[in-house]
């Protein structure tokens, strides 16, 4: 390899890496704070991966940290945010950024996919393991693989570098329960992205131990599992398709959730327009509705061009 090739690759992992140191020894204090005031949290992604999975920091880069908490935690998470100089940012979730912009907070009190007995199930079984000089919760071993494939096929709809090498890391350091995880995937009626995500990931690393009945198990039996499939294989691939997160996450919905979801998208609760729209929602409450209604409009419209687009001229570039 070139010396300025590897140049290039020591500037990266080091820039990574320091940016990474930054982000990290910024939560820890947060982390040290919460459990000072009994805030229960569970660490997300990157955040998690990063120290469980890789064991450097500076070989995969993170640009927040992503937390699950409980929703009546909310107020005292945000008092606790404020009083250490972080400001609420506008956004779909609770948002938080600190007074320097090095560490961005995004809250999140469950998990899509999951009702309130199974969410609450996750918390159970959520991991304690030492980082740095605390503890942080984390998802157990299946419910880590499961999200990290839904997030990146359906909410992300993009299959990333990153996935593949999680996964792969995931697979080979924790030897996932196979048979658990099929269970909790069907629990979350979520057999068609898992099949999506892991196949994928057995074309990058073909020498990764998932046991060929697993994936046969996950196949699509009925029509529509197996038009879901087909889009999947068209849409969710290594070359980014913007917001198509926004139509898998209503495809996946269980029937009839479907309408429900689509109500609280184009008439959401005054809390979600406070996180997303800040003080103006409070201002002009009715001006921000149509506003929003007008904006998902167009951006629906553009995504379905962009979609047809993509199906009728681009090849299947998908893992199946």
């Amino acid at each position: 390899m070139p010396s300025s090739t590897l140049d290039d690759l020591l500037e990266t992992y080091t820039q990574v890496s320091v940016r990474n140191r930054a982000i990290l020894e910024e939560f820890m204090v947060i982390a040290r704070r919460f459990h000072q005031h009994g805030i229960a949290f569970i660490v997300l992604k990157g955040a998690d991966v990063i120290s469980r999975l890789y064991g450097v920091r500076g070989a995969r880069p993170i640009s927040d940290v992503d937390l699950l908490v409980h929703e009546s935690d909310l107020p005292a998470i945000d008092r606790t945010l404020r009083n250490l100089g972080f400001t609420q940012q506008i956004d779909g979730n609770p948002a938080y950024a600190s007074a320097d912009g090095t560490l961005s907070l995004d809250l999140i009190t469950t998990l899509w996919y999951l009702d309130q007995q199974e969410l609450a199930s996750v918390w159970k079984r959520a991991r304690r393991r030492p980082v740095d000089a605390t503890t942080i919760s984390c998802l157990d071993t299946a419910d880590l693989l499961i999200y990290l494939t839904a997030y990146t096929v359906i909410h992300r709809g993009h299959l990333s570098a990153s996935f593949a090498h999680d996964m792969k890391l995931l697979i080979e350091k924790e030897a996932p329960d196979w048979a658990v995880i099929v269970a909790r995937t069907r629990q979350a009626n979520l057999q068609v992205p898992l099949l999506h995500g892991l196949s994928h990931v057995v074309k990058i690393f073909p020498t990764l131990p998932i046991p060929d009945n697993v994936l046969a198990t996950l196949g699509p039996t009925r029509r529509h599992e197996r038009l879901l499939a087909w889009l999947l294989l068209k849409l969710v691939t290594m070359e980014p398709l913007p917001e198509v997160g926004h139509l898998l996450l209503f495809l996946t919905q269980p029937d009839s959730n479907k309408i429900g979801w689509l109500k609280r998208r184009l008439f959401p609760s005054a809390t979600f327009l406070s996180y997303r729209y800040g003080p103006a929602e409070q201002l002009l409450p009715w001006k921000t509705r149509l506003s929003r209604f007008y904006h998902l409009t167009t951006a629906a419209l553009d995504l379905i061009r962009r979609v047809l687009r993509r199906l009728t001229t681009a090849p299947a570039r998908g893992p199946l």
